[in-house]
């Protein structure tokens, strides 16, 4: 299913948080993993470079780049013993999300898989914001996971994905469509279940923009939501025609509320949305709605930014996983 894996780290316990998933999905699939560090340019200054990086407490960048190299091999001696997965290591000197944007191209890595946050004492990489601009860029999915408070042991037992339930929002456009072959590519590898959820926001009307947008009446709601469901049930079907659990929910609520309440109250184990869609009566804007939802969810999230070629309108597509690499 998958070939290769990168993963970004900035050296703190934050950053190491999305190592038991992505080695789970390593480990189930067979694939290789690839450790990345980026050490970072100073920020520019009028002083010297020698004496703004000693004020900051910053080490030369030879240094850093000796310091990553070693916290990297440590780590993938470590790890690819009581794993059993290949793992590899790598060392960039660069602007964070361009280098590890730029690797990710040039290694043709399958997925990518970080933490939304952290902060590393080697080259100080703020995961936030690179993962941020990763995931309105990549041209491959980008899983993500947010740490928890608790510390995590790498070695003290093999952490398998526990994928049992997979939410897929949808706003009926081709594009926000794109993602329903990534997410099977990963729930298949723990049987997963699917739920495919629309949101639709009764305070947008096709026709207008805000602020002059309206409510919508009764029998425009209902034959809203009688679409919808139409939309939502020609696609499980496809889905349920490969012998795949599938049911459909669709929920009358401002999109992110509608994915983050559902995933608390239905024991989600993983959202997959594309980051951008096309929005029409009370449909999701998915660009706005992936930030939103990535910020908040304490379930991992999957993202997939749409090709280009992807048009809309369009009836549901060729939805099977992606073939074996």
């Amino acid at each position: 299913m998958y070939r290769s894996l990168m993963i970004p780290l900035d050296g703190s316990a934050f950053g190491e948080y999305a190592l038991p998933l992505a080695l789970g999905i390593a480990r189930q699939s067979g694939a290789s993993v690839a450790l990345i560090h980026i050490c970072t340019p100073p920020i520019p200054s009028i002083f010297a470079d020698q004496l703004v990086n000693s004020a900051r407490g910053e080490p030369p960048i030879e240094l850093a780049e000796e310091q990553a190299r070693t916290y990297l091999d440590q780590l993938a001696d470590q790890l690819s013993q009581h794993w059993n997965v290949p793992i590899s290591t790598v060392v960039r000197y660069g602007a964070a999300a361009d280098t590890l944007y730029a690797y990710a191209r040039e290694s043709a890595a399958d997925l990518v898989v970080m933490t939304t946050h952290g902060y590393g004492s080697l080259s100080r990489i703020w995961m936030g914001s690179v993962a941020d601009k990763l995931m309105r860029r990549l041209p491959m999915p980008i899983l993500l996971t947010r740490p928890h408070e608790a510390a995590i042991d790498l070695l003290a037992e093999l952490h398998a994905p526990a994928f049992q339930h997979v939410l897929i929002p949808l706003d009926g456009s081709a594009l926000a469509e794109e993602i329903v072959g990534p997410a099977l590519a990963l729930g298949t590898l723990t049987a997963a279940r699917y739920t495919l959820l629309q949101a639709l926001d009764p305070l947008i009307a096709e026709h207008t923009k805000p602020p002059y947008s309206v409510g919508l009446d009764r029998a425009m709601l209902a034959q809203i939501r009688e679409g919808a469901l139409a939309y939502l049930e020609q696609i499980a079907d496809r889905l349920r025609a490969q012998s795949l659990q599938v049911q459909t929910n669709l929920i009358v609520a401002p999109p992110h509320v509608a994915i983050l309440d559902y995933t608390h109250d239905h024991a989600v184990d993983l959202i997959a949305m594309a980051t951008h869609g096309h929005g029409g009566v009370a449909r999701m804007l998915l660009g706005s709605v992936a930030d939103k939802v990535v910020r908040s969810a304490s379930t991992p999230v999957l993202l997939r930014r749409p090709s280009a070629e992807a048009a809309e309108p369009r009836a549901a597509a060729d939805l099977r996983p992606p073939a074996p690499l």
